[in-house]
């Protein structure tokens, strides 16, 4: 009798367990595709292809990424065949979604896709070809889908933590994200008769040493004010009338 009871006792958990086993993973579907670039060029032996799926949909908030993938290229030359995994459990089919790819090498962005490329929903398709246009083709820099590593603010150099991310910028699709040497920063940013304001931040709430936590409150409200910039070469230069607020230089992904 007591070995009945027990066995009772035991059979609705015993059932759960056996549910929670069976229950399937979560499927995955793919986006496939290839690579190409607008003008035939060598891609270096250390060349690695990057490609990125993101929502594209709220015009408040950041870019999600539903999937990253980075392939070493080994010297193959484009057009690059790609598979990108992703879970559907993820897609929402009233949502936009884009990708975006680079080339780079040895910390250098060689190529870069113009403008993101519709994927999935809205009649778009699973299979998609990318043309990346050379990077160093543009005269200046272009102020969206740059990396901007702060290099100096309020006429001072810009501190950095070991270990920790550089204090950079990065705008694209009307989301800003970034960190400013200690915190991660993200939100949204707006362009308008040569007026960027980048704003208002939400951040991370990891602790500093004093100095780079006043670094963060400068450059906070630095950004979250409108400011004329100025783009010359691989430099962005914001400023407060006359007075320079704050020095940019041009980098890869990181």
């Amino acid at each position: 009798m007591p070995h009945r009871f027990i066995t009772r006792a035991l059979l609705p958990t015993l059932l759960w367990v056996a549910q929670v086993h069976a229950a399937p993973l979560s499927a995955l579907d793919r986006i496939y595709g290839s690579v190409t670039v607008r003008e035939h060029a060598a891609l270096p032996q250390d060349a690695s292809l990057t490609v990125e799926l993101l929502d594209a949909t709220q015009p408040d908030t950041p870019t999600a990424r539903l999937a990253r993938l980075t392939l070493p290229v080994g010297g193959r030359q484009v057009p690059l065949a790609f598979e990108l995994p992703y879970y559907l459990a993820d897609v929402n089919p009233a949502h936009r979604y884009v990708m975006r790819a680079t080339l780079s090498s040895s910390g250098e962005l060689l190529f870069t896709t113009p403008q993101p490329i519709p994927v999935l929903t809205n009649s778009a398709s699973q299979h998609t070809r990318i043309e990346l246009q050379r990077a160093q083709l543009r005269a200046n820099a272009a102020l969206e889908n740059t990396y901007w590593k702060l290099i100096e603010l309020n006429g001072r150099p810009v501190q950095a933590l070991p270990d920790e991310r550089e204090a950079h910028i990065l705008l694209f699709s009307g989301h800003a994200s970034g960190s400013s040497g200690c915190n991660k920063l993200m939100g949204r940013y707006t362009v308008s008769a040569g007026t960027l304001r980048i704003g208002p931040l939400a951040s991370t709430r990891m602790a500093c040493p004093p100095a780079m936590m006043e670094q963060e409150a400068t450059l906070t409200a630095t950004f979250d004010r409108p400011s004329s910039y100025r783009i010359t070469g691989e430099t962005l230069t914001l400023f407060d009338g006359d007075k320079e607020l704050a020095h940019f230089e041009a980098r890869t992904f990181k």
